[in-house]
């Protein structure tokens, strides 16, 4: 779609893609979103059926991106004359380690004709994928599901169905790790209550603050949207081996509370999750940045630019030192503090 080419070696624990509207980034995290879920399904399946990788993934791409026209075609770019070409490599520490090649024209509809036919599927409990959406999904948590899985419309794509999922398996008794209790408390602290599940199906989760009781259309979106990874620790659906894409993290939060919760994000990096954010927040980069200084923790910036309508050009900066990389997001801040300085200057002139 807006990207011709993307290459990026040695990805660390935390990743930040970061550019204007239209640069393509939820287009980047849905494609790799959809390569480790169909990764993830295959190797499921395939303990019970005979699968092919490529069919889930078709199946994946198709239902993540939903194109209305052409199919799988719409996703390569216009007017390039070319394939798209993906090609990535999945690893984990227990030595697993796979390369995954696809490639399709505009003309591809729904199967892709060029995909790796020896893929390995995941040990158990390897590796999973999560995609927390910029809207909230538990408000309309049963409409979405009855929207998708009786297949009345197209307006929410695997990325909500997918994650409604995870947040429908049952919280089970038992500790979780230490160090995600620990993320789970101080998501919870934010906003001095938690959301919980009531295993009803008209009313699925309530917001919970002392002895009183709310129901999720009566709770703010910013509870919500914290109680979306509360949720996830708890039912062991976020833990170790998650790689967890989020679009727009930012949306319905306070700045306070982004502060917080990228914090608790770099936490959990250190347990085991990688972490892939989608922005163009100025708090987000900041308090990313700031947080890797203080951890040591190498944070990866995919810095996104598109002139004009052509192709986004991507420039990767890796950040442990808090000196923010150069990028528009940035450049619009220090020019809102240019504005500051000249219209002081004006009045002072006066």
């Amino acid at each position: 779609m807006a990207h011709s080419d993307v290459e990026v070696d040695d990805i660390p624990a935390i990743n930040l893609i970061i550019g204007k509207n239209d640069t393509g980034k939820t287009g980047l995290l849905k494609l790799l979103y959809a390569s480790v879920k169909s990764l993830e399904i295959y190797s499921k399946k395939t303990k019970r059926t005979e699968t092919v990788f490529a069919e889930e993934l078709a199946n994946k791409m198709l239902k993540t991106f939903m194109p209305r026209n052409n199919g799988l075609g719409d996703l390569v770019q216009k007017r390039s004359k070319e394939k798209l070409k993906v090609e990535l490599s999945i690893k984990s520490n227990n030595k697993y380690n796979q390369n995954i090649y696809f490639s399709f024209g505009e003309r591809t509809e729904k199967k892709i004709p060029d995909c790796s036919d020896d893929i390995k599927p995941l040990p158990e409990n390897t590796i999973n994928a999560l995609f927390i959406p910029a809207k909230e999904v538990l408000t309309a948590f049963s409409d979405i599901r009855i929207i998708r899985e009786q297949e009345y419309g197209v307006g929410f794509d695997d990325t909500y169905l997918d994650l409604i999922k995870s947040l429908d398996i049952p919280t089970t008794k038992g500790r979780v790790v230490s160090d995600l209790s620990a993320v789970n408390k101080s998501l919870e602290e934010l906003f001095d209550g938690k959301i919980e599940q009531t295993g009803k199906a008209d009313q699925p989760f309530i917001f919970k603050k002392g002895n009183q009781k709310f129901a999720i259309q009566q709770t703010a979106e910013g509870i919500k949207k914290i109680g979306i990874l509360t949720t996830l620790i708890n039912n062991r659906q976020l833990g170790k081996g998650t790689i967890l894409f989020m679009d727009e993290p930012e949306t319905a939060l306070h700045p306070d509370a982004v502060r917080q919760m990228i914090d608790m994000l770099v936490a959990m990096s250190k347990v085991g999750v990688q972490i892939f954010l989608a922005s163009h927040n100025y708090f987000i980069i900041k308090q990313l940045a700031n947080s890797s200084k203080r951890e040591n923790i190498e944070t990866l910036y995919w810095s996104l630019e598109r002139e004009n309508g052509q192709p986004t050009t991507n420039h990767f900066k890796k950040v442990n030192d808090g000196v923010l990389p150069k990028n528009s997001i940035v450049d619009e801040a220090l020019k809102m503090y240019e504005q500051e300085i000249q219209i002081n200057l004006l009045d002072f002139a006066q």
